[in-house]
């Protein structure tokens, strides 16, 4: 195994409760005519709704979590949470385990909390990825990949299927993130135009293109997807979810 520096894995989240968490995947977007889980009908042809629909939303994003935080847990990396609700960090410990130390995330927007992020963890560490939660695993092989990036890039960017990157790495604080909109499908183009612009070294790992559950689709696409031993929670879950409803069907 190469001996990579300290490295510090930052997973950035929300607690997982019902309304505040996975409210397209609720609601739908305007892309996709505002279908939702809430429009989803279950096997006797009952419309599941928006209450049942955040309940489910918000479970399945809790599984993530745990997942998530497993498998993380024992690597050569430090994991930690980021979130912006301390009033929810004792909450958190069920999710991530005891050990895993939370970091109050703070901004107007995800840029600026990702920026705060760096700024603090990268006086400590030579190397800070974060990374969204919007789905249950996140390879190994692309932590590695992305920390054998930032020996030779400042930056390194993970794509996500949607147009948006999961994983963003920095070996030294860059502001990079003033970009024109967040969640809107654009955000890697105008952050590769910028780092560009900008002369700042960076890679982008096209071969890893990853799928954020976002949307009904999204849910849809993750059902169908082979099933892995890592992602415990997320499979009890979808199994449920695929008794009751025929969703992937």
């Amino acid at each position: 195994m190469i001996p990579y520096p300290r490295t510090a894995l930052v997973l950035l989240a929300k607690y997982p409760e019902p309304r505040r968490v996975k409210t397209r995947l609720v609601n739908g977007t305007a892309e996709n005519g505002y279908a939702g889980l809430k429009d989803i009908r279950d096997r006797s042809g009952a419309i599941l709704g928006p209450k049942e629909a955040n309940r489910l939303a918000a479970a399945m994003y809790r599984a993530f979590l745990v997942d998530r935080f497993a498998a993380h847990r024992g690597r050569d990396y430090d994991v930690l949470l980021a979130a912006s609700q301390p009033e929810c960090a004792d909450a958190f410990r069920p999710i991530t385990g005891p050990d895993v130390p939370y970091h109050a995330a703070s901004g107007a927007n995800m840029g600026e909390m990702m920026l705060g992020i760096f700024e603090e963890l990268l006086v400590r560490y030579p190397y800070v990825l974060i990374s969204g939660s919007d789905m249950p695993r996140l390879d190994e092989t692309v932590i590695d990949q992305a920390r054998a990036s930032l020996s030779s890039h400042d930056i390194v960017l993970v794509p996500a299927q949607d147009g948006a990157y999961n994983l963003i790495g920095m070996r030294k604080p860059h502001r990079i993130f003033d970009i024109s909109r967040w969640s809107s499908g654009s955000e890697l183009e105008e952050t590769v135009a910028l780092l560009r612009d900008r002369r700042i070294t960076h890679e982008v790992l096209d071969d890893y293109r990853l799928l954020d559950i976002d949307t009904i689709e999204d849910l849809v696409q993750l059902m169908r997807s082979p099933k892995t031993v890592e992602t415990p929670q997320t499979n009890a879950f979808l199994a449920a979810l695929d008794e009751r409803f025929d969703i992937a069907d």
